[in-house]
């Protein structure tokens, strides 16, 4: 089994037109996240499969909530950004998990 301790978080790389509080929390949920899932995807996890759009979809739900609650406030334009990137999930997800199994694979 593959975990975090062996390879660090996912760096999310997310462009936003600032970098503030909100912007810094839905940019660490999202590489905690997409860390997990490739993760699953590498360990050939059953759970993988159960992942699709309307639990990602779920998943952006509550992370803007919490996140808006940390930074006080949201900004529409960040949470756009962070919706189109999210709308491609699979394709960070796959990309991860490829380069997870390039630096060694699981155990």
């Amino acid at each position: 089994m593959l975990g975090t301790s062996q390879f660090a978080a996912a760096d999310a790389q997310i462009n936003f037109p600032r970098n503030g509080a909100l912007e810094a929390c839905l940019d660490a949920a999202f590489g905690k996240w997409v860390q997990a899932q490739a993760e699953l995807q590498v360990n050939e996890d059953p759970a993988a499969q159960a992942l699709d759009d309307a639990g990602v979809g779920a998943w952006m739900k509550t992370t803007l909530e919490d996140c808006r609650k940390r930074a006080g406030g949201g900004d529409a334009a960040s949470e756009e950004i962070f919706a189109r990137y999210l709308s491609r999930w699979r394709e960070h997800v796959f990309d991860l998990a490829s380069s997870i199994r390039r630096r060694g694979g699981s155990d």
